[in-house]
């Protein structure tokens, strides 16, 4: 029987089935991290000295071009000094859309919000930028027209023009153009259709020769790398991360010693208890009675046979138990404790007493 079932199985394995699935998932290296990577070297090899950023930084006097994605003009001092550079003779140029550093296989664009700093910036030089969805397939720019394949869920005009997905105006002596959808620009897209013609025609739009900068916003944060990709290992650590603690910490306090006695249940304690109890209802006799009377018994005995049998009996107790006659005295005379703490110092001599007379 078991090498009949040995042989089913290899017939079953035999019968077995697959489908191979051939998926992109994106580039290597720098291009993986930097979406303008493929833009940067085509503007380095035809235009000159080209930098990019991950944070801010304001363009130079030596810039002649600026790429800055539209989520970092969120407050009036950037949207102020980019203004006037670009007045100076600058050309700034506004991507809105799908302008983060999100790896173009991985398709997670966080649309950006249109702040008032920029929408006050655009408005003074004549151009509107609004939340509505625009599509093109050509876009005209300094009197020429170039095929795109763009798709953002912002539009923007120049004046009275239709809304589309790019415009651009002269403000004193540079321009500022907004495009809505960025990814005609990135990495991935840069190579369809004439988008690279048209980051060609942008650089060169502008009279002012420099450096040309490609602002990112923000580097690639490690979090973002670690949830892209090993969120499932990382979730499979943390259970059993748990799990251990569970295992190994202590629930509800330290867990005590199991031959550790409760104090409560020592001699002394109870002792101490019962004598309370019984001087609250008046037993304090009938409690110190049998004591009394074997003590003093087996005392006159022993001091007979000691040849004391005249001397003073309570010193002779005090003697054997080590105490002050006085305490000696107290212990076999006094009926009525006035309290149950001398009640219980009581008991405690005449325990000490019998033991030694034992």
């Amino acid at each position: 029987m078991k090498w009949f079932a040995l042989l089913l199985v290899a017939f079953a394995l035999t019968a077995c089935d697959y489908r191979e699935v051939t998926r992109e998932i994106g580039y290597k290296g720098k291009a993986r991290i930097n979406p303008w990577l493929a833009a940067e070297r085509f503007c380095a090899q035809y235009h000159g000295k080209v930098r990019s950023l991950a944070s801010w930084e304001e363009p130079g006097n030596g810039d002649a071009v600026w790429f800055v994605p539209a989520q970092l003009l969120a407050n009036a001092s950037y949207t102020k000094r980019l203004s006037q550079w670009a007045a100076d003779g600058g050309h700034l140029i506004v991507l809105v859309d799908h302008a983060s550093d999100t790896n173009d296989w991985y398709q997670r664009f966080t649309e950006n919000k249109l702040e008032p700093p920029l929408l006050q910036m655009l408005d003074q030089v004549g151009i509107e930028l609004k939340d509505s969805p625009s599509t093109a397939s050509t876009v005209e720019f300094d009197g020429e027209t170039y095929e795109v394949a763009a798709t953002s869920q912002s539009s923007v005009r120049q004046g009275k023009e239709k809304p589309g997905v790019i415009a651009s105006v002269e403000t004193g002596e540079g321009r500022i153009t907004v495009i809505t959808d960025a990814r005609i620009f990135r990495n991935r897209w840069i190579g369809d259709k004439q988008h690279a013609e048209l980051l060609d025609a942008l650089i060169l739009a502008t009279g002012m020769e420099g450096g040309i900068g490609f602002l990112r916003g923000a580097g690639l944060s490690l979090w973002d790398l670690l949830g892209m990709h090993l969120w499932p290992v990382l979730t499979g650590l943390g259970v059993l991360t748990l799990l251990w603690l569970w295992k190994n910490f202590t629930r509800f306090g330290p867990i005590e010693a199991a031959t550790t006695t409760s104090p409560l249940r020592g001699y002394e304690h109870h002792l101490e208890a019962l004598g309370d109890f019984q001087w609250r209802h008046d037993r304090a006799a009938a409690l110190l009675a049998p004591l009394r009377s074997q003590i003093v018994d087996r005392g006159q005995r022993l001091s007979i046979r000691a040849g004391r049998r005249d001397d003073d009996f309570f010193q002779f107790l005090a003697d054997l138990a080590g105490i002050p006659r006085d305490r000696a005295f107290r212990a076999i005379t006094m009926n009525a404790p006035p309290d149950s703490t001398l009640l219980t110092r009581i008991t405690s001599d005449l325990q000490r007493l019998l033991q030694v007379l034992h």
